[in-house]
């Protein structure tokens, strides 16, 4: 890739606060790695030092930023920083990724499926029948697609994801490698001795637009009815989702989050890494879950940040967290 500063202050609505923009640019970097060529970003005060070391030829900060001592680096004053670095990032990648597109073999497709224009369906990828893929589509080695399954157009199912039938997946999804979509639900009868039967799940998982799942992650599918993912909701690697939950728009959640059976989780969430969620409770919009939360009981008004197990509000655990950790350890007799 090659990039002017002139350019790039004129994509950006920029401006130069400090050095030259004759300056070549060839490659994205970090600040600590930055070389001749390179442009990264600074936004974060806690890689101070590394911005005033840094090596690379240009960096994005703030319109409002000055340097306190010299930068070697041409400043290019934007908006928002981190997300200037970030469209570069999607334009190499873009140009990285070479386009995939037909059908290689052996594939397989079922009877009476539907696709659209210009998919890509790769080689030892399974599709059965009854399916609708939209246009734009592009399905890589190993996937499996169960039947009745619905795709909208321009979804991207990553190699050995697995599809369950009837599941619904919106338009401009992703799924990453290893991830299930729409397994049995971890429902049991207890008999009289002890021993469980199974309940089988008979609903589907539903992902609304633009929802993306990372890989090795599950999500079942509900009991009856559907397990419902919302709209533009991003969700990492190595989470379960249980039978019937509910999953408001615009989520993220983070790597090995555990989410109960029937739990709704509202609009706009922040779930940590490791956070824990019980089974059957109602969570607002815009809660948000410190990493390795254990949210035991409902908060159904939302706007609140939990710490700890059993979670409660951040604040209040972090005043019992100091008085606890400064507790005199008890006198052996």
């Amino acid at each position: 890739m090659q990039w002017t500063i002139s350019g790039l202050i004129e994509r950006f609505n920029g401006e130069l606060l400090t050095g030259s923009s004759q300056v070549a640019l060839t490659h994205l970097c970090t600040l600590t790695e930055g070389r001749a060529g390179g442009i990264g970003f600074f936004s974060d005060t806690r890689y101070t030092a590394a911005f005033y070391q840094t090596k690379a030829a240009a960096v994005f900060v703030a319109k409002d930023f000055r340097p306190v001592a010299p930068v070697a680096a041409s400043l290019i004053g934007v908006e928002d920083p981190y997300r200037c670095f970030c469209l570069l990032i999607e334009e190499v990648q873009q140009q990285k990724m070479a386009p995939k597109c037909g059908i290689e073999f052996p594939s397989y497709i079922g009877k009476e499926a539907t696709v659209g224009a210009n998919i890509y369906r790769a080689a030892f990828s399974y599709i059965g029948h009854h399916v609708v893929i939209g246009k734009e589509v592009k399905i890589y080695p190993h996937v499996y697609v169960g039947d009745y399954v619905t795709i909208g157009d321009h979804t991207i199912l990553y190699s050995g994801a697995k599809i369950a039938a009837y599941t619904e997946i919106g338009s401009r999804c992703v799924i990453h490698s290893g991830a299930v979509i729409g397994s049995a639900g971890f429902g049991f009868l207890t008999h009289s001795d002890g021993s469980y039967k199974a309940i089988p799940s008979v609903g589907n998982v539903r992902l609304e637009d633009d929802v993306e799942v990372g890989a090795n992650t599950t999500i079942d599918a509900a009991t009856v009815g559907a397990t419902v993912i919302g709209q533009g909701t991003k969700i990492d690697n190595l989470v379960q989702v249980a039978h019937n939950v509910q999953i408001g728009k615009h989520t993220g959640i983070a790597a090995q989050v555990g989410i109960a059976g029937s739990t709704k989780l509202g609009d706009y969430a922040r779930l940590g890494g490791q956070t824990g969620i019980a089974g059957h409770l109602h969570l607002g919009d815009h809660i948000t879950a410190i990493g390795r939360a254990g949210i035991t009981r409902s908060f159904p008004k939302g706007n609140i940040t939990l710490s700890g197990t059993p979670a409660f509000e951040h604040k209040k655990f972090l005043s019992c967290y100091a008085q606890f950790k400064n507790l005199a350890p008890s006198k052996k007799k």
